[in-house]
């Protein structure tokens, strides 16, 4: 490479390139518009002023500064680049670039390659005026002109093109604006505006229609380009629609004098604004905001209130937790925050509790769904609510149940349906019973609703219980009662939502119970629950009428799918009758439509362009390109849109198609069908547009869900054609390019967020990491980043890949940052943990910050190996502290990097914790979903499989690695069951029913009751919730709220009393709030022994005892108003309480003989326990149980004055007892000397004690010496006890107690909290150490709360459970997502627990049972396909067992079974398979024999299911059968020299069956459509008929499976070529190609002497014939130097 070149000169190559551009052009331009010497003109501009422009990065410096690349190599020294030496040296350089041709296809470094593509260029440019082209060329360019140029100019210019134009922000503004989806000028223009005036530039955000879509890349350029965060001059203010969504780095950085002089505080007040920002960004602007103006400034007065309480969901808990009780503020401001704000739930528990009830009522509707259970129960409680139960009823329907998506937590779901249940005796149910239950019905299992008597189910009925919340196999067990109670009659209008039900058979029928013409709409609603036999039932009725308009405009907007069975060369020729039903459905329904059409099968998406490309007007004339103007639907001069159709949506980023749209020069609409690209047709995109064209098509792909893909052909082709206008860039630029780490350092920053990291990836990690230019490997090391951990399992990087990627940024970052901080960790993102050990230098605050708000959920789920999960573990513990402290907010952000996590970590969560974050742990998991194009696996896998596989490389889901990761998942997932289980306890304790559900619930407290049959927790509760009504309503009298106080505080002291007594402490002088701060660091430490702690659990229960017995008293209380017998309450008042025995003398059975069950397989916590938390350690606030035990350090001790203490007289010395700091362990008695017992005796029941001491004293109450310890340590931030909390030191005088003392008294005991978060927990061991799961008996609800996480539990857990209950839970069951590997002992358990499926007369299992077991089936029929039915008119469930591609093709259990359905159903020759029995067999059609194939399969059955059906097998068939199959593939096809990808692709499967002559003549452009499953079956004579270009062309996720026996004993040379080229991304055949060389080496000698494999005609290359044959032409002048 020639170093020496001036910047503005040009090579000799760069001239010889000018000349054959001259020649060039003259065949494609006319002598009026040619002007000679033109190109050299554009060239020399265009080099000169990009080597004179800034370039786009973080650190904007000249591009000469980095061009030539010597200048580059000579950066990375200076700044000491990690490995510069080797990244440097051209040895390096030339090994990756080969490495690359070699298991990528890269096609060759070449100065000639962009040849084409220039010409291109120019063309465009002769089309525009004379006088265009004169401005542009004497740089004298207008706005007007600008806009004039092609959008591929507009983006290549320089940015000194745009410096003249006069343009404000606006104008700017409104070239992005022309196409809200074309990201990359959106990128471009931002980058213009970097270094203009801070006025222009938020005029130019203000006027941007900038789709919802792209506000945070929008952001990342904002915060890493412009600056912002060091505004503190600027004399214009940036709205907060720019600032939102900045990155939360930046927005940390943002400094003072900055944050002041841009009003930020001002701004933050804009709530419409604030709910545009994602839940991290609320996180870092609370942060930001609260560091600057503090906590008062956010909700300290009713002011701030007013202003920024909106800010609060972005909050910790901790904080919300202080505006419970604060006089200043009103709760109703408090409700109005929350009713207009979203925001976790766990935040918007926490503010409830802060809401008066008057407020709680208002709101409850709209928060039901995010308040904790035992806020639900205390609601209905201690409320008296307004609406009548059936107005309640009507509006908690209206606001769940008309959601698009049912998105209420299954056990607050239960506890709102049990309040409209009396009676769960189903089979006495009257009509008003399921009338009063309504759409709350969805609880019912479909066992449950069978019960219920048919009479109830009338039309009206079915109105009234009917939603889109059930399941099929619900709406399934609902149809059949319907149709009993109205069989006969003969004008029953069947309910819509029913359809969903209907058997094929019925659907088929020849009167079914719907007409098409006025009931297809509600149908194609309805499909979406079918089973795949009712769906392709629905397609068999369409048919006839399926083209047209009308009934095509209702399948595209509504059920798309339908269309799945035709191929694709029927939908070529209907192509005008798809556009002519969306131009019908009209404007209204465009956006609708353009999403729908997305769920089309990839093969018609393509075929739609393929047909597209061959119209008038798509084509770049003379040749094949793609006319861009036609693919992006561009509006054009020819195609003005309707100045009367208002466009609904004008930031959509199909704005522009849209305008478009309603032209009256019609489309064919390719833009829509951007997604089905092929890489033929990505080839044909005109080179310049590259960057429009990719970023309309990441729309679309990146649209289809969470864990969408590109498929990995297309992925590798936009790859290609990157380099494809790389390559262009180095002839415009006069950039001498010799290596891909050159090539890629023509990026900018608009390039790289266009490109994106999934595309970026296929290049692979040492590529990428060793890019010249250490600017652009920053970026696009940035951008991999950002991309989601799950594209880098199905991508061409290897675990190794990652961990280079990941160190290169890192120490990037750590070089220019100085060190490693937040800023860090924000930038590396989702690379952090394949990062190193300096990551553990990062401070714990930066640490979590990250965690909370950067990553998102999606981010979470990582999958690393051994010693990368153990340092993530340490960066959480870091920065969330032991498992012990942690929150349940804590656990949500942490989400699934809880994976990294080791069991005993988990174990030792809060009970609490997790019970209530589980419901959302539960619903945001991703490791239960499935992932598709995982190499080697011809069906989806489940995330967790597929990490698995990733980990494992080489050696896939068989190696340790991945073993390690499953176990990670299954404890995770385990962890999640326990907290969702602990949450359906707290539901089981409170729900009291006349008859047990299934033995689901039991009765109230039957499970918490003590040996005495008493639950005093619940009987506190009712005490304690009586007072505070009754003070809320003012009808406390003075001497009650005295006695009251006097009751709480003594009891509180004589418990911190006497458990000082049983820890052998001193209490020296230490005032009551030193005292509970020793005993929460005591507990904390785990010093105690186990006989302390069961004498700490009897203390608890002997306080809430006392409270009990005192408060009945004073509050006059009846046995009536506790919902006690008048013996039960004797029982209480008559129990002495406060009594100390040895320790010695105590024992767990003493526990559970006086109040607390204690459970032997959970002996590390008792019930007890829970409560001494509680009451001890814990603080005051909702969930101050879990946020107790963070408490690490008590405070030091001081002088106080002397308080009278109760237990002078009961002193406990036990064996060598440790002493917390601050303590001294004193004992007045030796170590044997029994503890002198202190007692407290029953007050008399007919008497209140009025000589008790009044003088008892307290410094504050144990709940808030907690909760102030617990915020100093998580704050850090040392805390005064004194200052923060309520000091009493002289005996309380009755004289001055008014009601604001009781009033605080209660706010700080925060009884009402105590009682909502933990009085509604059962006294369980489960509630103070969490349970395992082998310790535990799951019901139906907790399978169903847990969700997918429940694909984690064991046949042992099952077969614990109770037999109702799995009967219960089959629909449940059977639909969970298995992993494979267990669903044998899973099905073993159920059958076993299920009576019916092991009674003959209940058996085979028909339909009914099938649509339920779902997920069970394929081991059903694996193991016991005996019983199932293969009945004909149960062909829906035998569609379930079908579908599954995984059945072993090879097992004769599930072989037998066509066979048998063949035999039942007498299939024959002259009674052959009907096209809905041949699609509902599916997977079981691999068990034909090869008569049956021929005889059973007519060719319009064959037709009808090929490309849904047939495709999607995966089967070993005999020579005979290949031929019959594939000569039935041909007769529909045609011959496969003519067939397209979109072709090929449709056929899946099938092609497998093709001769090695058909195979061999595929064209090589339409051999990505040759898929996995077809590979996979190839014989090794059929591979070996496929040339190297057709190998080469095969998509990356198909040739992983090619195995070493299809290559053995010989593939030639350049077969190997093309493999290598197509399957270089999976590690396994990387292995087997570099194995079987030497093999080979034998058989290249024979070839040698044989002629070489002829090159194919066709592609690119022969778009233009006259330019091939200047390319010889042009070779020859380089030559000879000419």
């Amino acid at each position: 490479m020639d170093q020496t070149c001036k910047p503005t000169l040009f090579t000799s190559c760069t001239m010889v390139i000018v000349v054959f551009l001259f020649v060039a052009t003259v065949f494609a331009v006319s002598d009026e518009e040619f002007e000679p010497g033109q190109e050299v003109q554009i060239l020399q501009s265009l080099a000169s002023k990009f080597t004179t422009a800034k370039n786009d990065f973080i650190q904007a410096r000249l591009n000469s500064a980095y061009f030539p690349f010597v200048k580059s190599r000579h950066e990375n020294e200076r700044i000491k680049r990690m490995n510069s030496t080797t990244i440097n040296s051209d040895e390096y350089m030339k090994k990756i670039t080969e490495q690359l041709r070699t298991w990528r296809g890269f096609e060759e470094i070449k100065s000639t390659v962009a040849l084409t593509y220039a010409n291109l260029m120019f063309e465009t440019f002769y089309m525009l005026s004379p006088e265009l082209r004169t401005s542009f060329l004497q740089s004298s360019m207008t706005a007007d002109d600008l806009q004039k140029l092609p959008l591929s100019w507009q983006y290549l210019l320089p940015h000194q093109f745009y410096d003249d134009l006069g343009l404000d922000g606006a104008g700017f503004a409104e070239l992005v604006n022309s196409s809200p989806g074309n990201t990359a000028m959106l990128y471009k223009i931002a980058m213009v505006l970097r270094d203009e005036a801070v006025d222009m530039r938020d005029a130019f955000m203000n006027n941007l229609n900038l789709p919802d879509q792209y506000r945070e890349d929008m952001g990342y350029i904002l915060g890493y380009r412009w600056g912002i965060e060091s505004e503190a001059d600027s004399n214009y203010d940036y709205t907060m629609s720019t600032l939102l969504h900045l990155p939360s780095d930046v927005v940390m950085g943002i400094n003072n004098a900055t944050f002041d002089n841009l009003n930020i505080a001002d701004k933050l007040e804009d709530t419409s604004m604030w709910g545009l920002a994602s839940p991290q960004s609320k996180v870092a602007w609370f942060t930001k905001f609260e560091g600057r103006k503090g906590w008062r400034e956010v909700a300290g007065t009713p002011h701030h209130m007013v202003r920024h309480g909106h800010l609060l969901s972005g909050a910790p808990l901790d904080k919300l937790r202080e505006l419970k009780g604060n006089k200043e503020i009103e709760t109703s401001l408090l409700a109005e925050v929350l009713d207009n704000t979203e925001m976790n739930p766990l935040r918007v528990q926490e503010l409830w509790e802060a809401l008066a009830d008057v407020d709680r009522e208002k709101s409850f509707i709209a928060q039901a769904s995010n308040l904790d259970v035992s806020q639900i129960l205390s609601h209905y409680d201690t409320l008296n609510l307004v609406h009548t139960p059936h107005q309640h009823h009507v509006m908690l329907e209206n606001a769940w149940f008309a959601q698009d998506k049912f998105n209420v937590p299954w056990v607050n779901f239960l506890a709102i349906s049990f309040s409209y249940m009396n009676n769960e005796e189903f089979v006495s149910w009257t009509y008003k019973e399921l009338q009063d239950l309504g759409k709350f019905v969805a609880i019912l299992s479909p066992a449950e609703i069978d019960l219920i008597p048919a009479d109830d189910f009338n039309t009206t009925m079915l109105s009234t219980i009917l939603s889109s919340t059930l399941s099929l196999p619900q709406l399934n067990s609902i149809y059949l009662k319907y149709l009993d109670n109205n069989y006969l009659v003969a004008d029953a209008t069947l309910n819509p939502l029913l359809l969903s039900a209907l058997p094929s058979a019925t659907i088929l029928s020849a009167n079914p119970p719907f007409i098409w013409s006025q009931d297809k709409t509600n149908l194609l609603t309805a499909s979406a629950k079918y089973s795949p036999g009712q769906m392709h039932s629905l397609h068999e009725i369409s048919k006839p009428g399926h083209w047209a308009p009308a009934n095509l405009s209702a399948i595209l907007s509504t059920h798309p799918q339908c269309m799945s069975d035709v191929n694709p060369q029927e939908f070529r020729t209907k192509l005008d009758y798809v556009v002519a039903a969306i131009y019908t459905a009209g404007p209204d329904k465009f956006h609708i439509i353009a999403t729908k059409v997305q769920k089309l099968p990839r093969h018609l998406l393509m075929a739609w362009l393929e047909e597209a490309h061959t119209r008038p007007g798509s084509k770049r004339l003379p040749g094949e390109w793609w006319n861009s103007d036609t693919l992006l639907d561009r509006v054009t001069s020819t195609s003005i849109p309707d100045s009367g159709t208002i466009n609904p949506f004008p930031s959509h980023p199909l704005a522009a198609q849209f305008d478009r749209f309603t032209s009256a020069n019609r489309s064919m609409l390719p833009s829509l069908a951007l997604a089905g690209m092929s890489c033929h047709c990505i080839n044909l995109v005109e080179t310049p547009d590259t960057m429009e064209v990719l970023a309309l098509y990441r729309y679309h792909t990146e649209s289809q869900g969470t864990v969408a893909a590109m498929p990995s052909s297309a992925r590798r082709c936009w790859a290609k054609k990157v380099r494809q206008f790389l390559h262009l860039k180095a002839l415009l630029f006069n950039v001498t390019v010799n290596s891909e780490s050159e090539l890629l350092s023509l990026l900018t920053t608009s390039d790289i967020k266009t490109v994106g990291g999934e595309i970026f990836l296929t290049w692979g990690g040492p590529a990428l990491a060793s890019i010249t230019h250490p600017e652009v490997m920053h970026e696009v090391l940035m951008v991999v980043g950002h991309t989601l951990p799950h594209l880098y399992l199905r991508n061409g990087v290897t675990y190794n890949c990652m961990k280079v990627m990941a160190n290169a940024l890192l120490d990037t970052m750590i070089r220019e940052e100085g060190g490693i901080n937040f800023r860090v960790l924000a930038h590396v993102h989702n690379l952090v943990p394949y990062t190193d050990t300096r990551v553990l230098d990062t401070g714990p605050a930066d640490i979590r910050l990250y965690v909370s708000s950067v990553l998102r959920p999606t981010c979470k789920a990582v999958c690393l190996k051994k010693k990368e999960r153990e340092m993530v573990r340490q960066m959480i513990l870091q920065s969330y502290g032991p498992p012990s402290t942690w929150l349940p907010l804590d656990l949500v952000e942490l989400g699934d990097l809880l994976v990294v996590m080791a069991r005993s970590d988990l174990a030792a969560v809060n009970p609490t914790s997790l019970r209530m974050a589980s419901a959302q742990l539960a619903s945001s998991t991703l490791f239960s979903s499935t992932l598709t194009e995982i190499r080697s696996q011809s069906s989806p896998l489940l995330y967790h499989e597929a990490c698995g596989a990733w980990l494992g490389g080489k050696d896939g889901r068989q190696s340790d690695e991945a073993v390690a990761m499953f176990k990670q998942w299954k404890m995770l997932a385990n962890f999640i069951v326990v907290g969702n289980f602990l949450q359906v306890e707290v539901l089981q304790k409170k729900i009291d029913i006349p008859k047990p559900r299934m033995d689901r619930f039991r009765r109230k407290r039957q499970a918490l009751s003590s040996a005495d049959g008493i639950d005093y927790k619940s009987i506190y509760t009712i005490v304690m919730n009586d007072m505070k009504d009754k003070f809320d309503a003012k009808e406390l009298s003075d001497t009650q709220k005295m006695e009251a106080t006097r009751v709480i505080t003594e009891t509180q002291k004589m418990l911190g009393d006497s458990s000082f007594a049983v820890l052998g402490l001193e209490r020296e002088g230490k005032t009551q709030s030193e005292v509970l701060a020793v005993l929460a660091e005591y507990k904390e430490a785990g010093n105690m022994s186990e006989a302390q702690n069961v004498q700490v659990q009897m203390l608890a229960v002997d306080t809430q005892v006392r409270m009990i017995q005192e408060l009945v008293q004073v509050l006059n209380l009846s046995a009536d108003d506790l919902d006690l017998t008048e013996d039960e309450l004797g029982t209480i008042l008559a129990r002495h309480t406060f009594v100390l025995r040895s320790p010695g003398a105590v024992s767990s059975t003493t526990l559970s003989n006086r109040t607390l069950p204690f459970d032997d397989e959970t002996s590390e916590g008792t019930d007890g326990e829970s409560v001494a938390d509680e009451l001890l350690i814990n603080g005051s606030e909702a969930t101050s149980k879990p946020e107790s035990i963070e408490s690490k350090t008590a405070p030091e001790a001081s002088p106080s004055e002397d308080a009278n203490d109760v237990s002078n007289n009961a002193e406990v010395t036990t064996d060598a007892t440790p002493v917390a700091p601050g303590t001294s362990a004193s004992p007045s008695r030796g170590t044997d000397a029994p503890p002198s017992p202190v007692t407290t005796d029953p007050p008399s029941p007919d008497t209140v004690s009025s000589d008790r001491s009044s003088s008892a004293s307290t410094s504050s109450t144990a709940f808030t010496i907690s909760s102030t310890v617990s915020s100093a340590a998580r704050s850090s931030t040392p805390t005064s006890t004194a200052a923060t909390t309520s000091s009493t030191s002289a005996p309380l005088n009755p004289l001055i107690e008014e009601e604001n003392d009781f009033s605080e008294l209660l706010k700080n005991t925060e009884l009402t909290d105590f009682i909502i978060f933990s009085a509604y927990e059962p006294e369980s061991a489960y509630f103070t150490t969490l349970p395992s799961m082998d310790s535990i008996t799951l019901s139906c609800d907790v399978v169903i709360a847990a969700r997918s996480s429940s694909s984690s539990i064991s046949s042992s857990d099952i077969a614990r459970m109770s037999s109702k209950e799995v009967m219960n839970c089959l629909s449940t069951l059977g639909h969970l997502p298995w992993p494979p590997s267990v669903t044998k002992s899973i099905w073993k358990a159920v059958k076993e627990k299920v009576d019916s499926l092991q009674d003959s007369t209940m058996l085979p299992i028909k339909r009914d049972e099938m649509l339920q077991l779902g997920t069970l089936l394929p081991a059903i029929a694996a193991y016991d396909s005996e019983l199932l039915d293969m009945g004909r008119k149960n062909i829906d469930g035998i569609s379930l067992l079908g579908r599954f591609r995984t059945l072993s093709s090879d097992d004769p259990a599930i072989l037998n079974l066509v066979q048998l359905f063949i035999t039942l159903n007498n299939v024959s020759p002259s009674n052959p398979f009907t096209s809905t029995e041949a699609a509902s067999l599916g997977q079981l059609l691999c068990g034909l024999r090869e008569d049956q194939w021929r005889d059973l399969i007519t060719p319009s059955v064959f037709s009808s299911i090929l490309t849904e059906h047939l495709a999607l097998l995966d089967c070993s068939v005999s020579a005979t059968t290949s031929v019959h199959l594939s000569t039935m593939l041909t007769t529909l096809y045609g011959s496969t020299a003519n067939w397209t990808s979109s072709d090929l692709l449709s056929t899946g499967w099938m092609a497998s069956t093709l001769s090695p002559d058909q195979l061999s003549q595929l064209t090589h452009h339409a051999m990505e459509g040759l898929t996995g499953q077809a590979v996979k079956h190839l014989s090794r004579q059929q591979l070996g008929s496929l040339s190297h270009h057709q190998l080469s062309n095969l998509s990356p996720h198909a040739a992983s499976f090619i195995s070493r026996e299809q290559l053995l004993p010989y593939t030639n040379m350049h077969r190997r070529r093309g493999i290598r080229a197509a399957g270089g991304e999976d590690e396994k055949l990387v292995d087997v190609m570099e194995d079987i060389e030497s093999e080979m080496q034998m058989g290249d000698m024979k070839d040698m002497m044989t002629s070489p494999e002829p090159e194919p005609t066709g592609g690119v290359g022969a778009i233009y014939p006259t330019c091939r044959v200047l390319v010889c032409l042009l070779v020859t002048m380089v030559t000879f130097g000419l």
